[in-house]
């Protein structure tokens, strides 16, 4: 009862964000290039490394509902609230009492996970991809008689967590470690226990199979990337003069050189990385801090106690594995060698890739540490139980626990910081433009790319056209009308220099101002309105 009562309210908290919000650049670039121009032309583009393919993909089916709003964020929206389900589902299944959904309430109360939840990016949708492969991975290792369909859905959450973000590898490759880990293991102790080699007990056949499907997985991505790598090599290919493919079309170019195509589209991809490797030097120190500010956004101003959690949680976990190891008790190996391997993998990968990703793409850090807070209660309470004390004490420990973790849910939620627009300027620009009526102008002019984007999101106004003269409204930010500003700010189509002052001052007048945009209309079209 109390679940549901959750879910229904973060339903109705979400789907206020998911209106309210105004679209930040990254959104609004995803809607305007792939969301918007349907699911195939979504699934064959990648001009930048930080497009979000299978999310654009399934975004682009459902903005045929005629909403941009749900069209970018309702892919988000769903998966948020089945990550609540699956996060849940998977606690009971091994926490008693309130654990599970104290667990639930520690991970929708991050400011990580809240601010991405219902954005119009893939991190929410991989973290259900992650929940789903982990609840496949339980029934797979954990239960007898596996179906194939068990297989292939682990199969298909870890293609489409991959395909929506290419980062995700961060938790597919120690996901499908800690399910080998737990099969070869048990595997062995069958094995010897039947007197026969290990790979012919029924662990062993799970274990080749989970192996099967693993690879299936990434072959299945390959092919979906190797889709993209073709069409970008093919449009490289027939625009470069000296390739011997210039002036061909796509398919003539993909059906009597696809090789050509798929190597050149690879190249390119890889010879414009995400995330730009760093000097050895001095890394691990750096790697600290990032790991500090990386936790401080889970819990806001509480790094230093979430580091310790992760410190305290890897000693422990490791302690447990040994243990359920030497004793042959795998009632809690799975999750354990999950959490653990998780979350050691992470600094491990990027010691040896020598990077230091974008915070949000580790998002999904908050289901290791929401079930590891969970765990680490959890194991208290039954210390506590083990020790002989009093099952009402045990009971008070668990309401405690509960109590507190909504304490620390309202308060988190509570913060600005969670709360606020994700881009300020993209919301100004917003509230300039609901100042006057933007469809019935004829002619307009985008000064900035954001005004494009967002125009094009509100309005369904598709505007190109750059140039102030001639045209009956425009939107300036007041950095442009600084003469002494010259910082270089990559959104900017104009400048001082470059913005026809005569004509404004002659022909327009400012309308509305707000902290940082001045919004112009023809004087003409003013005149008539004020009569």
């Amino acid at each position: 009862m109390f679940f549901f009562a959750l879910l229904g309210m973060m339903a109705l908290y979400y789907g206020y964000r998911l209106f309210a919000l105004t679209p930040w650049y990254d959104e609004l670039y995803t809607y305007y290039w792939f969301i918007s121009k349907g699911p195939v032309y979504a699934a064959i583009h990648w001009p930048l490394p930080n497009n979000h393919v299978g999310y654009s993909v399934l975004s682009a089916c459902l903005n045929y509902l005629g909403n941009s709003y749900i069209g970018l964020r309702g892919i988000s929206y769903l998966c948020a609230l089945a990550n609540i389900c699956l996060l849940y589902k998977i606690g009971k299944r091994y926490l008693k009492g309130w654990y599970p959904l104290i667990t639930v309430i520690l991970y929708i109360s991050m400011n990580l996970v809240n601010q991405l939840a219902v954005q119009g990016r893939g991190y929410t949708m991989g973290i259900t991809c992650l929940l789903t492969a982990w609840q496949c991975m339980i029934w797979i290792c954990e239960e007898k008689g596996t179906a194939k369909k068990v297989y292939v859905l682990y199969a298909g959450a870890l293609i489409l967590g991959l395909y929506g973000v290419s980062s995700n590898v961060y938790w597919v490759v120690p996901l499908c470690l800690a399910g080998g880990f737990f099969l070869l293991i048990q595997s062995r102790e069958q094995g010897k226990k039947e007197g026969i080699f290990f790979l012919k007990t029924e662990k062993g056949k799970k274990l080749i199979h989970l192996i099967f499907a693993s690879a299936a997985a990434a072959l299945g991505t390959v092919f979906l990337y190797g889709v993209i790598w073709l069409a970008i090599g093919s449009n490289l290919l027939m625009k470069e003069e000296g390739s011997g493919y210039y002036g061909m079309t796509h398919i003539n170019i993909i059906g009597k050189a696809p090789f050509a195509a798929l190597s050149r589209g690879m190249k390119y991809m890889l010879d414009t990385p995400y995330i730009q490797s760093e000097e050895r030097a001095g890394f691990g120190g750096r790697l600290w801090e990032w790991l500090k500010t990386l936790s401080g956004y889970y819990f806001n101003g509480l790094s230093v106690l979430v580091m310790l959690l992760w410190g305290a949680g890897i000693l422990l976990l490791g302690f447990w594995i040994i243990r359920s190891i030497k004793r042959k008790e795998h009632t809690r190996l799975l999750l354990d060698l999950t959490l653990f391997i998780g979350i050691i993998m992470v600094p491990v990968c990027l010691l040896i890739q020598c990077k230091r990703p974008y915070y949000r793409v580790f998002t999904y850090g908050g289901v290791y540490l929401g079930l590891l807070l969970g765990v680490m209660l959890d194991r208290l309470e039954r210390s506590v139980g083990e020790k002989g004390k009093l099952s009402g004490r045990q009971r008070l420990l668990s309401q405690v626990m509960l109590l507190l973790a909504v304490f620390i849910g309202i308060k988190c939620l509570g913060f600005s910081g969670y709360n606020d627009q994700y881009g300020t300027r993209e919301h100004e620009i917003q509230d300039a433009f609901s100042k006057t009526d933007m469809t019935r102008w004829k002619n307009i002019c985008v000064t900035d790319c954001n005004q494009e984007y967002l125009l094009y999101f509100l309005y369904g106004i598709r505007c190109e056209n750059r140039e102030i003269e001639g045209t009956e409204v425009v939107l300036l930010d007041k950095r442009m009308t600084e003469p002494d500003f010259d910082e270089m700010v990559w959104e900017f189509y104009h400048r001082y220099d470059t913005i026809p002052w005569n004509y404004i001052e002659q022909n327009m007048m400012p309308v509305y101002e707000n902290n940082d945009y001045i919004l112009y209309t023809i004087k003409e079209e003013q005149s008539k309105n004020e009569k």
